[in-house]
């Protein structure tokens, strides 16, 4: 009988205790962030067979007949931290997670040009979602950006 007091004592102890840790301690901490790169331009009607999914979606937001991929990069990054990716053009994308809550996820973005901010923004990314974002002229086209996230 004492016995199953302790463990009742012990399993209830602990319960309680998991129940009050904050929901920061609880938190992710980290996210997968992935930034496909495109080239969208109205001279042709090729498709990248890799973006062949997304065709309506970005027909619908954007007024182009052909999407090429140029890139394709990911970054593991804490809460917090910054990471870098390389874009057509003499650019970067500079990528911060602010904060993850529940499904979603804050993250700021700074588009460069050598030293200088030309674009900057906050997004929010539900868990294993994705957005995309309209570029600069690149080419004989535009930029356009398809931000995913997973954490």
């Amino acid at each position: 009988m004492r016995f199953r007091f302790r463990c009742l004592l012990v399993f209830t102890v602990l319960a309680l205790s998991w129940c009050s840790t904050p929901e920061s301690l609880l938190a992710v901490e980290s996210c997968r962030i992935s930034v496909d790169t495109i080239l969208a331009a109205r001279n042709d009607a090729v498709v990248d067979p890799q973006l062949k999914k997304y065709v309506g979606e970005l027909q619908s937001m954007f007024n182009y007949t052909s999407y090429r991929l140029l890139s394709s990069e990911s970054l593991n990054l804490n809460v917090g931290q910054s990471g870098m990716v390389s874009l057509p053009g003499d650019r970067r994308l500079k990528i911060t997670p602010r904060k993850i809550h529940g499904s979603r996820a804050d993250i700021a973005l700074q588009m460069m040009k050598q030293k200088r901010t030309v674009f900057e923004t906050q997004v929010q990314l539900l868990n294993r979602g994705s957005l995309f974002v309209g570029g600069p002229t690149y080419q004989n086209g535009n930029l356009i950006f398809k931000i995913s996230s997973a954490y």
